[in-house]
C-alpha cells in the first residue's frame, strides 16, 4: 500500500517492532549480567557501557505483518 496512510502504519508498525526488540534484548542482557555475577564472573560497568540491546541479528523478520483496523486485541 503506497497511500500516506498505509506508509503511516507500516512506520508504526516498524517502530513497534523495534520497541519490542530492544526490550527483549535488555531483559535477557540483564539476565545475562545477573547469572555472571551469581557465578562470580566479574562484570565491569566499563564494559557494560559499550553493549546495546539493539542489536537484532537473532531475530528473523520474515514476511509482512499486518494488523487490520478495528482488530480486537487477543
Amino acid at each position: 500500500d503506497r497511500t500516506s496512510e498505509g506508509q503511516h502504519y507500516r512506520i508504526a508498525g516498524l517502530n513497534l517492532l523495534a520497541a519490542i526488540i530492544i526490550y527483549w534484548n535488555t531483559l535477557h542482557l540483564g539476565k545475562a549480567v545477573d547469572l555472571r555475577r551469581r557465578d562470580g564472573l566479574d562484570v565491569p560497568p566499563e564494559l557494560l557501557a559499550h553493549i546495546s540491546p539493539l542489536g537484532w541479528a537473532h531475530i528473523l523478520l520474515t514476511g509482512e505483518y499486518r494488523w487490520p483496523k478495528g482488530a480486537e486485541p487477543v
